[in-house]
């Protein structure tokens, strides 16, 4: 049909949602070398039990593997060191490229200043922030932003994942030091991060606290530039439903959370992932009960 045509263009159908939201993509297959020991990677098991698999998902699989599946983004999370995951992440971006979907990367200020190109081709980087995995300090961690928006065109949205992994910790950002976080100008967004599976002290009653003493916070930036976990927004303050984090993983292990310990199963190859994962639905039911 040509313009100024007087035929009437059927309305097209709203469309669904992407089946699995946000695909994460982990390229390894435990800790990484910093070695949290509240690090849920620390605690997964292979399928059928015994060790992790030991092999990884190789290009052309990954690449076959983004061309089929229907997702809405793709997450990459980047441990040290980042230099063999290069090759990975550029199959990635070049597979997300071509179906026009964003690619996300999570890595940390330390391995983005050893090695720049990691967030090549990214339209978001995630910058983890923890006293374990270096400065949490405002001021540096908004310079380093500052660099990565300056290095490519367009910018990537940058987003700083802040974990409450310490009690001393979570007393420093709800005494101040979260507001400096939402507050840098070259930050887009924080995300407010619980550990799973939560520690004790991490519990309802603490979170409930926390937002009281964020009020202020909360009215003027929650869900603009300051975000809740997924955990603590749906199952403590019930603000929503699991939005579900599937993740496949080296050895051919697909998990419907990214933060349950056991997948629910291996694959062969990405013809027998994509047909496993026909009609996927995200859990009913989070895996981490509330302490």
């Amino acid at each position: 049909m040509t313009l100024g045509s007087t035929m009437s263009t059927p309305r097209s159908l709203p469309q669904a949602p992407p089946a699995l939201g946000v695909l994460s993509i982990h390229l390894d297959g435990a800790r990484c070398k910093v070695g949290c020991e509240f690090c849920y990677l620390g605690d997964r098991v292979a399928a059928e039990g015994g060790a992790l698999p030991s092999g990884g998902l190789d290009l052309r699989q990954i690449e076959e593997i983004l061309a089929r599946l229907d997702y809405r983004e793709v997450a990459v999370a980047v441990s040290e060191p980042a230099g063999p995951a290069l090759p990975a992440l550029a199959a990635i971006a070049r597979a997300t490229a071509a179906r026009g979907k964003p690619l996300a990367i999570t890595t940390t200020a330390a391995v983005l200043a050893a090695e720049p190109g990691v967030v090549s081709g990214a339209q978001r980087v995630n910058l983890s922030v923890d006293p374990r995995k270096g400065t949490v300090a405002a001021r540096r961690i908004g310079l380093a932003a500052r660099a990565v928006k300056a290095s490519a065109t367009p910018s990537p949205e940058i987003v700083l994942i802040v974990s409450l992994s310490a009690p001393s910790f979570a007393e420093r950002l709800l005494g101040g030091d979260l507001r400096a976080l939402v507050e840098l100008p070259d930050i887009d967004k924080v995300a407010l991060n619980a550990l799973k599976p939560p520690p004790t002290w991490c519990d309802r009653a603490f979170w409930l606290r926390a937002c009281a003493r964020l009020a202020p916070l909360l009215e003027r930036h929650l869900d603009r530039r300051l975000f809740l976990d997924c955990y603590v927004a749906a199952r403590i303050l019930q603000l929503g439903g699991c939005p579900a984090r599937p993740d496949i993983s080296p050895g051919g292990e697909f998990r419907s959370c990214v933060y349950q310990p056991s997948p629910d199963f291996r694959f062969r190859d990405p013809e027998e992932l994509s047909h496993r994962l026909a009609g996927f639905v995200a859990p009913s039911v989070c895996p981490f009960p509330i302490p």
